[in-house]
């Protein structure tokens, strides 16, 4: 039989030029020869997808080619679907999965919903970017029993402590899943949700040995839930987000006219990562953020050599928010070395 790996590799040369029917039918020719559907979507298409993820950041691939890429792999999970149906559900309880609001990586959601409805459940997906409002409104008139929520960008966190409190308010348990929230699940902690997996087949099992939570079962190693204080600053750098975009790009690069929108970009997700470290009380959250984007190849992009300043200049801008300020300075020390 051939091996998960080899399934992979096979796929991502469809992937890699285009070719949805190429891709669908090496989903669909290793379901015939009895590969696990499961295996398929996580071992071949969700590991192939990463791969995307990673050619992109190293400037291998455009985004236009991350696009397309995600699409095929969208389509090929509805063609597992229809080629492999899953039995009825075992039982009555019911999952809502959703993606955070301004989360609009969706591929790794609706996987969830595939290999949760393959465990059993009654499965709600109710797609990419759901506001907080909407999701307590649905929680409110269809009543699941548990809701997953699922994010890729830290960034995203200060949305999830709302989703969780919009939940909670109803009595619905709330599991946790993807990158947002920490290797180890303790961003999860800190937005207050009942558990966190790091992966679908680690929430199937979760939820078949406990269906109910809390699933949490060991002490945090670090992160606390936010408070006051941490609110607050986060608040002021949503509030500030296109002044300290600005302030930033001038900091860096005052001869343009104008700012280049991929510059624009990074800044921009600078100051969303910040506002989420802030938000989690965690250095580590942006330091990682400050080590990525200083090492990502982006034509017009922030450079290494302007991120330095960059912090610097956001320091100055926001000294009268102590703790974001303190950030801001750390963050020098995780910098990568530019090359000569």
């Amino acid at each position: 039989m051939t091996t998960p790996d080899a399934l992979r590799v096979a796929y991502l040369e469809r992937v890699a030029v285009s070719d949805e029917p190429g891709a669908i039918a090496v989903a669909v020719d290793a379901l015939d020869a009895g590969v696990d559907p499961e295996v398929v979507l996580l071992d071949v298409v969700a590991a192939a997808q990463r791969e995307v993820g990673e050619r992109w950041a190293a400037g291998e691939w455009t985004v236009v080619q991350e696009h397309v890429a995600t699409h095929i792999s969208e389509r090929v999970v509805a063609a597992v679907a229809r080629h492999a149906p899953t039995p009825p559900p075992a039982g009555p309880d019911t999952v809502a999965v959703a993606c955070l609001d301004g989360e609009w990586h969706g591929l790794p959601a609706r996987l969830l919903a595939e290999v949760l409805t393959r465990h059993g459940w009654r499965v709600e997906f109710l797609g990419a970017s759901v506001p907080a409002a909407q999701l307590a409104t649905h929680v409110h008139r269809a009543g699941p029993d548990l809701v997953a929520i699922s994010s890729s960008l830290a960034s995203r966190l200060p949305a999830a402590r709302r989703m969780v409190e919009a939940c909670r308010a109803t009595g619905t348990p709330v599991l946790a899943g993807g990158p947002a929230f920490g290797e180890d699940g303790r961003w999860a902690r800190a937005v207050g949700a009942d558990g966190w997996a790091p992966d679908a087949r680690a929430a199937a099992a979760m939820l078949a040995a406990d269906p109910e939570g809390p699933w949490f079962t060991e002490e945090p190693t670090d992160g606390t839930p936010v408070d006051r204080t941490a609110r607050e600053e986060q608040a002021v750098l949503h509030a500030r987000r296109a002044e300290l975009v600005r302030l930033a790009a001038a900091a860096v690069r005052p001869d343009d006219d104008g700012v280049p929108d991929e510059l624009a970009d990074d800044l921009g997700h600078l100051v969303d990562f910040l506002a989420a470290a802030v938000f989690v009380d965690d250095p580590s959250l942006f330091d990682a953020f400050v080590r990525w984007v200083g090492s990502v190849t982006i034509p017009t992009g922030l450079r290494l050599d302007e991120v330095g300043p960059v912090l610097d200049a956001l320091a100055d801008a926001l000294a009268d928010s102590p703790r974001t300020a303190a950030l801001l300075r750390g963050a020098h020390g995780g910098l990568p070395t530019p090359v000569a």
